[in-house]
């Protein structure tokens, strides 16, 4: 059997106007502890010698990042380098330590994980890299996918605005403590955790730091809206099966689901749309089912146009790389086209996949969704 590649780690941190024992003491200290579970990329080791232009000093390190499977970043003290480091990680896994509680809103924000320590911070980082390169979701449906710890950020981030909780540090404490206990799971499972697991482990921790005197107001009505947010889920599918038995309800006419065109008379309909009933059918039926699905907040038509059509009126979605946002287009035949885009917007931006699974399945049921 070939031997697994280490990871290989950034190590961060101010080196301009530092002493020696500043630059290298935690650095030495890093590799000490973790030197046969990682392989470290060491700026300072790395320094391009005195005569180097400052081209050449930032372009060495950069270079250093791009060949990082992630960035341990200790920020004992402000530092722009380190900031602009922590910026070109480009969604590689980042954790910060922040020894002496600087507590950079901004930082918090960028980065996957806060620590106290530079040693907790790269065991923090292992667990990252070890859950984002061999783990696997297994969905409620029984398919597979790659884990993704920012889905985990998102939904932590989500439940803190809907609960107006404007600490951006929270979701950066929650998810390491969700991958350790997510990982005792993971060695009972093969490497493989449900999304119920992953619910289980943040409702867990999520309770723990409203237990804690320190972290209690911040995470005040977080837990709420997390549960919340697994409440809909949860009976999404009880939903959709009672919905084959009688004809939906009219969720815009009940004010649940706002739906809107950009400009007036900008449809194939050629009509302005307030409401699902300004929709003439087959269309309106259409729009309907995918109003049906839980987590939608607002429905948006955008441009038309007659260059695609299909013979049946029948609509298609998928996840924009917009936050909060899925794109559609819907197929019908009006007096000014025959293709409509619309936008979706969900409340919470990491269960857009789920949302267009459950849109999918509801289209399909009707015999009106469009491959794309």
């Amino acid at each position: 059997m070939a031997k697994r590649r280490k990871f290989r780690v950034y190590l961060a941190g101010p080196i301009s106007h530092c002493s020696d024992t500043q630059q290298r003491g935690w650095r030495d200290a890093v590799k000490r502890e973790y030197g046969t579970r990682m392989e470290f990329l060491d700026p300072v080791e790395n320094l391009v010698g005195p005569e180097a232009s400052a081209y050449e000093v930032v372009e060495s390190d950069l270079r250093l990042i791009e060949q990082a499977d992630g960035l341990l970043v200790n920020m004992w003290r402000e530092s722009i380098g380190s900031a602009m480091g922590v910026v070109h990680a480009q969604g590689r896994p980042v954790v910060a330590a922040d020894p002496n509680h600087i507590e950079s809103r901004m930082l918090a924000f960028f980065v996957d994980a806060v620590e106290e320590t530079p040693l907790k911070g790269a065991k923090a980082l292992l667990n990252l890299l070890r859950a984002e390169s061999g783990w696997r979701v297994v969905k409620s449906e029984g398919r597979e996918e790659r884990f993704e710890r920012r889905k985990i950020l998102e939904a932590v981030r989500a439940a803190c605005r809907q609960a107006k909780r404007d600490d951006v540090a929270i979701p950066g404490r929650v998810l390491p403590a969700v991958i350790e206990r997510l990982g005792r799971n993971d060695r009972r499972m093969r490497k493989a955790v449900t999304t119920t697991d992953v619910d289980r482990a943040v409702t867990s921790v999520l309770e723990r730091l409203a237990s804690d005197a320190a972290r209690a107001e911040a995470v005040t009505g977080v837990l709420d809206a997390w549960r919340g947010r697994h409440d809909w889920k949860r009976s999404g599918a009880a939903r959709s099966d009672r919905a084959r038995d009688r004809p939906p309800s009219d969720p815009v006419r009940t004010g649940r689901i706002p739906i809107s065109c950009g400009k007036p008379h900008a449809t194939i309909w050629g009509t302005t749309v307030r409401s699902l009933k300004d929709v003439p059918s087959p269309a309106r039926e259409v729009l309907r089912s995918i109003s049906s699905v839980p987590g939608i907040t607002e429905i948006r038509l955008a441009e038309f146009n007659s260059r695609e059509s299909r013979s049946t009126c029948q609509a298609w979605a998928g996840a924009s790389r917009t936050p909060y946002v899925i794109e559609g287009k819907l197929y019908d035949r009006g007096p000014k086209g025959t293709m409509q885009q619309f936008r979706v917007w969900v409340q919470f931006d990491a269960d857009k996949e789920t949302v267009v699974a459950e849109m999918e399945r509801a289209l399909r049921r009707d015999g009106r969704w469009a491959a794309s």
